[in-house]
């Protein structure tokens, strides 16, 4: 049995080698540009008078750590942490899975999670989610813990664990639900004291951190209700997105739910998992973070599948079965990083590393895909404020103090927030606004006919020449 256990910490080993391998697979994600900049601007003080807690649906907490991250190593940094926290989260499962159903199940467990296209993709990336994916994960292998060992010590490492998970991400405290029916499914009548002191734990902490900051956390609610972009996602583009990243899982998933029938209620937890979220971004309509999601899903699927997997390589005579459907996993994972996520955004660096040379502090900015961009000018010194750069949010809901004309710099990405006509035909109608610099970055994704297509964005930068010498006397020059 040991084998199996040195043979999973050598899988998690090598797709944590490959992960540090590859994190310069793209420029900075949207999110990224957002944490970076709000964790410096933190660091500096700004971070509850900027009202991030009020749109951030998280604590400050991610956003520090990536700009510790970034201070070292740039976004390779930040996405080192990531990574860091993914390995803990991978690591949390297959202790799970070796607790629920023995070390081949733990083995067989790393094996598929490893070839997990959402999970490796989430792992590479700066987001919030990262802390709430590790938090989960502890919470579930330690309620594990619990029920092997009986000792109440694993409910306070699980509670503490879920609320530091949902610290790093608001929404993500529905995955209670899971852990809940895991506890139940584990403890029969023991469950109700085990919730009742979890719940009085985590809430504890909850108001600690709640009360002192509720002017802008009680607002984070009905902002997000109000702000939910649909980017052009139909539901029937969302519900091919599910299938395509989360159906061979269920699938694998469900045979161990067949298989599993001495723990059928813990099974059927762990399979309805993989429902919360696709049921969540089906009925909404909303396509936002859909594939970081399920992986929240897979943490408590995945130690079900390598239960499958286990089954199938000891019971079944045809042992290739069991290698056909992790080959299939593997190379189903492999073409899923490649052409959806790796290149699922456009690059901004080479436009942001233009801006970074001609930008001047004290210089206003009109730039659409903003939060990148705001990053590199903000963290480099070219611009006092990251509110000097204006989106078409920004714009569209009157916080700009000055004609769009009177603006130093506009840029244009044809990307997934784009400008308004009415402030693109403004721009124009300006006269003074040149273009300067552009540049062109492909990008995968899934079309409206729900085929995966490779499609140029093309980013132009405008400078106001009308406004060059008062910009020049701004800074002193």
């Amino acid at each position: 049995m040991k084998n199996y256990e040195r043979a999973a910490w050598l899988i998690l080993t090598v797709w944590f080698v490959f992960c540090l391998a590859t994190l310069d697979y793209n420029g900075p994600f949207f999110d990224e540009g957002i944490y970076i900049t709000a964790g410096q601007r933190t660091l500096e003080g700004h971070g509850y008078t900027d009202g991030y807690l009020v749109w951030f649906a998280g604590s400050l907490l991610w956003p520090v750590l990536a700009i510790i991250g970034y201070k070292t190593a740039g976004l390779i940094g930040t996405r080192v942490i990531a990574t860091l926290l993914a390995a803990v989260a991978f690591a949390a499962v297959v202790r799970a899975a070796r607790n629920l159903f023995g070390e081949k199940a733990g083995f067989w467990t790393a094996l598929a999670l490893a070839v997990s296209a959402p999970f490796l993709a989430l792992a590479r990336l700066g987001v919030y989610d990262l802390p709430a994916l590790a938090g989960i994960a502890v919470s579930f292998w330690a309620i594990t813990g619990l029920a092997k060992s009986d000792n109440r010590a694993w409910l306070v490492v699980a509670t503490l664990a879920f609320t530091l998970g949902f610290f790093g991400k608001y929404p993500i405290g529905i995955m209670a639900l899971p852990l809940i029916g895991v506890l139940f499914a584990l403890r029969g009548r023991k469950a109700i004291m085990d919730v009742t002191i979890f719940g009085l734990i985590s809430l504890a902490i909850t108001l600690a951190f709640y009360l002192p900051g509720r002017e802008q956390l009680s607002q984070t609610l009905d902002w997000s209700i109000a702000n939910k972009p649909t980017f052009d996602v139909t539901p029937m583009m969302i519900a091919a997105a599910i299938l395509y990243l989360s159906g061979a899982p269920f699938i694998l998933a469900l045979i161990g739910w067949l298989v599993a029938k001495d723990k059928r209620v813990l099974a059927t937890v762990l399979l309805l998992s993989l429902i919360i979220w696709p049921a969540y971004h089906l009925g909404a309509a909303n396509p936002s973070s859909l594939d970081k999601h399920l992986v929240f899903g897979f943490l408590f699927a995945y130690p079900l599948i390598g239960f499958a997997l286990a089954t199938m390589w000891e019971r079944w005579q045809d042992k290739a079965v069991t290698l056909a459907s992790v080959s299939a996993l593997a190379v189903l994972g492999y073409f899923q990083v490649g052409y959806y996520f790796d290149r699922a955004w456009p690059d901004v660096r080479q436009t942001a590393d233009y801006l970074v040379g001609q930008v001047q502090p004290g210089q206003m900015l009109l730039i659409n895909e903003s939060w990148p961009y705001t990053m590199y000018l903000y963290v480099d010194g070219r611009i006092n404020s990251p509110w000097d750069v204006f989106d078409a949010f920004r714009i569209t809901h009157g916080e700009s103090k000055i004609d769009l004309c009177q603006y130093d710099w506009f840029v244009d990405s044809e990307g997934s927030y784009k400008w308004p006509d009415s402030i693109l035909e403004k721009i124009q109608e300006c006269g003074d606004f040149q273009p300067v610099y552009s540049s062109v970055s492909m990008v995968e994704g899934l079309g409206s006919d729900l085929s995966y297509v490779t499609y140029p964005v093309k980013t132009t930068v405008w400078r106001n020449t009308s406004s060059e010498a008062i910009s020049s006397r701004k800074t002193g020059q």
